[in-house]
């Protein structure tokens, strides 16, 4: 297995973990935690995503499969986006909790889905 495939099979679930954690430090209030983690969560994402592109490079992709899974990871990362600029705004106005949450339950749905199809593109895969 190359380098970067392994350091984004490394990434990919370590970033999981993370967004988990974050979850259930915002759903029980445990806010300090909370601003910590969401951060990190967010962060391992990118790195995930990085190394997944770079993956991308290395190995070859069925593209109608390809093309699926881009658009469905293009919405879970702007998403994702949503949901740090939602978090911030949270931190001066408490009147926004329920649009944070909102973007976090669309943005946890997408990013599943993107896990699925990631993972279904990977193994249609082969290296280059």
């Amino acid at each position: 297995m190359e380098p970067i495939t392994l350091a984004f099979w490394i990434a990919f679930p370590v970033t999981l973990v993370l967004l988990g954690c974050a979850l259930v430090t915002g759903l029980t209030r445990r806010r300090r935690l909370h601003l910590k983690l969401g951060p990190l969560a967010l962060l391992s994402l990118l790195v995930a995503i990085v190394l997944a592109v770079e993956m991308g490079r290395m190995r070859v992709f069925p593209e109608a499969e390809m093309r699926i899974h881009r658009v469905i990871a293009l919405i879970a990362s702007s998403l994702a986006i949503a949901v740090a600029i939602t978090g911030l705004w949270l931190i001066k106005n408490p009147r926004v909790r329920r649009l944070h949450k909102v973007c976090v339950l669309f943005f946890l749905c997408a990013a599943v889905v993107a896990s699925g199809t990631g993972i279904w593109v990977f193994t249609l895969s082969t290296p280059r």
